[in-house]
């Protein structure tokens, strides 16, 4: 009896789709994260008022947000594709679509944290500060996602 072929066919569709958007989405949620960073940085010096070189190289806040929330809104249907895509693999090798692992937990909290990013932005209009702390909070998901054991 020869070795099921996980790459063949419809399932190999299926998990090239998952690799391809979740890399994708992960980098994107990266950019976002650094815009987040850059934000934070240029919040506390104008708190501060330390202006100085640092202060004159970064973009303005408002640049900053709205580069960030565009990230966000790029990288979100990108990660909703590659978690249906996941799942589907997952019920065409297990025979169901939710298996308890880490990593899918960690997906889907990833999923839910940054829909909760675009609620707040959206519906609250809760920008700056609170929603780049977020975003923040979402990408350490992103590595423990990374880092977590698989089997």
């Amino acid at each position: 009896m020869q070795p099921y072929n996980y790459l063949s066919g419809f399932q190999g569709l299926y998990l090239n789709l998952h690799i391809i958007t979740i890399t994708l989405s992960y980098f994107v949620f990266f950019i976002a994260s650094l815009c987040a960073v850059l934000y934070l940085i240029q919040d506390n010096l104008l708190k501060h008022k330390q202006i100085g070189v640092i202060f004159n190289r970064l973009p303005d806040l408002f640049s900053l947000d709205k580069f960030h929330y565009r990230a966000i809104g790029l990288g979100f249907p990108i990660l909703t594709l590659s978690i249906l895509s996941g799942f589907i693999w997952v019920k065409h090798i297990r025979g169901a679509y939710w298996n308890i692992n880490p990593r899918m937990v960690y997906s889907l909290s990833l999923w839910l944290v940054y829909a909760l990013i675009l609620h707040v932005r959206l519906s609250a209009k809760l920008r700056g500060r609170k929603v780049a702390q977020l975003s923040l909070f979402a990408f350490c998901i992103i590595i423990a996602a990374l880092f977590s054991s698989c089997r």
